[in-house]
């Protein structure tokens, strides 16, 4: 529930507002003075300020400047006569959302509200992106950072391929924070952990008595992303006739909820994304052709952690960074050994490995810098299966008998096809050619670990 802060020196006006508010599904809380405010904004959160402009021991504008001093996305509204219109628009500049005159109209107040939230959310997403986002520097991204650019500004739909965990969201978000859409909803779907049964509900909607269990009407992925971007992540997993409703969709710029024909006008911008190649899936009746066309309106290949080799010392500084906020501790970095490890191993995961990775090493890092003792078991293995021109193995002066470097290039096959695949069991089977109960056995037999 959002929280408002209610400032009014007229308790009868500040205490009118608070209920009325409350009523309206948020929590509220009054205030009859400045100085009282302003001890609230430094202790409390507040996802919203309604302040008056004239109180008893400061004026708004000084509420305005310590409110944004603690969180600069936080939305203020002032509240004047009608006389200081002139003094509201000079708080407007300064960084007041917006402003309402009195007598305060309570259905005025509520859209202005409303729309101060939804503003919010957007400046604090974008905010957040921005300092999450690392662009890196080597050829192959820029590449793809330069697409990004040219892209961005058109309303195309985009289909992002790559390896999981390389950062297809990341770049399904710069897309939309580089458009005319970015100050609206980004909505990110993963289509793989949608059931069957309830991917038309979940994406266009139902309405209340639909079937079992809609108690209620509820609002699909289109709508909610209204006037913004839909992002659906491995759209390949959506079943067949799950992909028919969305390519009526795309084609007629409407939808219609499960359980109504009432055709509903959207504007979505569709940006979609897979780890596998959609145009193998399509040769092999596994995806729409027309689907296919429809969503490829620009391509983007997201290139590999290990194509991009000059970006992995980027990640890792920056990754350490955040997990030594996020643990209190004071790593500096990889040690000479490890930072050869890292430049040097496949990153199966790609990115999301790293971080992960990273995030281990640091939490049980006792010194300035990180040593290979702390690295997981599988890039250890790895390094030690690393092979030399002309195919032969070496671990240093290790030396492997042929019964346990084909155990090694067997669960190194499987990780890759469980990988490949998205960590769907069913696929990578089909992809190994062996049943379900066999994979099931040997991802026990060689523990292998899901990095997701």
């Amino acid at each position: 529930m959002k929280k408002i802060l209610i400032i009014d020196d007229d308790p009868y006006i500040c205490d009118l507002l608070v209920k009325y508010l409350a009523r309206n599904n948020f929590e509220t809380q009054g205030a009859h003075k400045g100085k009282e405010a302003v001890e609230l904004i430094i202790k409390k959160d507040f996802d919203l300020i309604l302040c008056d402009y004239r109180l008893p021991d400061m004026d708004g504008m000084e509420v305005l400047k310590q409110a944004k001093s603690k969180n600069e996305h936080l939305p203020v509204i002032i509240m004047t006569a009608y006389a200081e219109i002139a003094t509201a628009v000079k708080a407007i500049k300064a960084g007041a959302f917006d402003y309402v005159t009195k007598p305060i109209q309570h259905e005025e107040i509520l859209k202005t509200i409303e729309k101060a939230m939804a503003g919010k959310t957007s400046k604090e997403s974008q905010s957040t992106f921005n300092k999450k986002f690392i662009t890196g520097r080597s050829k192959r991204i820029r590449e793809v950072l330069n697409h990004v650019q040219a892209v961005a500004p058109t309303d195309l739909s985009v289909l992002i391929q790559g390896e999981t965990g390389s950062g297809k969201e990341f770049i399904a978000r710069a897309i939309h924070y580089k458009s005319k859409r970015k100050d609206k909803p980004f909505i990110a779907v993963d289509c793989g952990v949608i059931p069957k049964e309830l991917a038309n509900s979940e994406l266009f909607g139902h309405v209340k008595g639909a079937f079992t269990g809609a108690i209620k009407d509820k609002t699909g992925f289109f709508q909610q992303a209204s006037g913004g971007t839909l992002f659906l992540d491995e759209v390949g997993n959506l079943p067949y006739e799950n992909q028919v409703k969305l390519l009526r969709a795309l084609q007629e710029r409407v939808i219609n909820k499960v359980g109504n024909n009432k055709k509903i006008k959207i504007d979505v911008r569709v940006i979609t994304a897979s780890n596998d190649d959609l145009l193998n899936e399509v040769k092999n009746n596994n995806f729409r052709e027309d689907l296919y066309h429809r969503i490829n309106g620009f391509k983007i290949n997201l290139p590999a952690l290990r194509e991009r080799k000059e970006d992995i010392m980027e990640f890792t500084r920056r990754f350490i960074s955040s997990a030594n906020k996020e643990f209190d501790k004071n790593v500096e970095g990889l040690d000479a050994s490890v930072e050869d490890i890292f430049m040097n191993y496949a990153w199966y995961g790609n990115i999301r490995e790293l971080e992960n990775v990273v995030k281990r090493c640091v939490l049980l890092s006792r010194e300035p810098l990180i040593t290979s003792d702390l690295l997981p078991e599988e890039i250890l293995q790895y390094k030690m299966m690393e092979k030399r021109p002309g195919g032969n193995h070496r671990s240093g002066d290790a030396v492997f008998e042929l019964k346990e470097a084909t155990l090694e290039a067997e669960k190194e096959v499987i990780t890759n096809a469980l990988i490949k695949t998205n960590f769907n069991k069913s696929k990578a089977a089909r992809l190994l050619n062996i049943d379900r109960k066999t994979l099931y056995n040997k991802i026990k037999e060689y523990n292998i670990s899901v990095i997701k």
